[in-house]
């Protein structure tokens, strides 16, 4: 089984954002300044698009095994830098909005997807933390850390109990420049034993021909998912 990445795409148009369209539109997910920074937009804020434009939001839970890298991926793909100076827990509910514009049916629309990770500490001490991180998810991103063999254990021991949520389950790979203990032979096997899609994190998010990829793959295979209730938003 190859990463979802790699597949074509059902509905998302996976070239679009080349377009004169796509480039004008996705420039408004940069800083309007430093045109090679990606904006960050907090709760109230929205990337500037033309009224009347259509947007899918998706809750994505992460899971993970403490230390696997959670946070770290969320902040990989809203485009801040990958170095962190060493391991701290999430406290509490780290909430996340990541828009990316698509083109669907020939029609163009913006994804709100919004990422929601806690810490295990807190999820084990508050058990309505979890909850509330796994409440009316439309996917849960399970994170696979290359560097270590356990987060793949961890994995397995989630997705049955997983398997009463309503919910599409995806596996983000995180590569590592260290000791790879999860091999490629491996993870293809996992995932075609499991029947479940991995998505490898972009390696350079500020550039677009690394994330543009990952956010088309991502968002077609979801919207594929929830296409019953999603297409009459369209």
């Amino acid at each position: 089984m190859e990463s979802t990445t790699t597949t074509s795409l059902k509905h998302v148009d996976q070239d679009w954002y080349k377009t004169v369209e796509g480039e004008r539109i996705v420039q408004q997910l940069y800083h309007p300044i430093n045109t090679k920074v990606r904006k960050h937009f907090g709760i109230l804020e929205h990337p500037n698009l033309t009224p009347g434009t259509p947007e899918i939001m998706f809750k994505i839970g992460v899971l993970g095994k403490a230390g696997s890298g959670k946070t770290k991926t969320i902040s990989v793909l809203s485009g801040k830098p990958a170095v962190f100076p060493g391991y701290i827990e999430t406290i509490g509910i780290h909430v996340k909005n990541i828009y990316w514009p698509a083109q669907i049916q020939a029609k163009t629309c913006l994804f709100k997807l919004q990422f929601w990770e806690s810490g295990e500490s807190c999820s084990k001490r508050y058990n309505y933390i979890s909850t509330a991180c796994m409440e009316k998810t439309d996917a849960v991103a399970i994170v696979i850390n290359r560097a270590d063999r356990t987060s793949l254990d961890y994995a397995d021991s989630k997705l049955d109990s997983l398997s009463r949520l309503n919910s599409t389950v995806v596996l983000f790979v995180m590569d590592t420049e260290h000791d790879v203990q999860v091999h490629d032979q491996e993870l293809n096997q996992y995932a075609r034993r499991r029947r479940l899609p991995f998505f490898h994190l972009p390696p350079h998010t500020l550039d677009i021909k690394y994330f543009a990829p990952f956010y088309n793959s991502l968002c077609d295979f979801v919207y594929s998912s929830q296409h019953k209730v999603m297409s009459d938003t369209l």
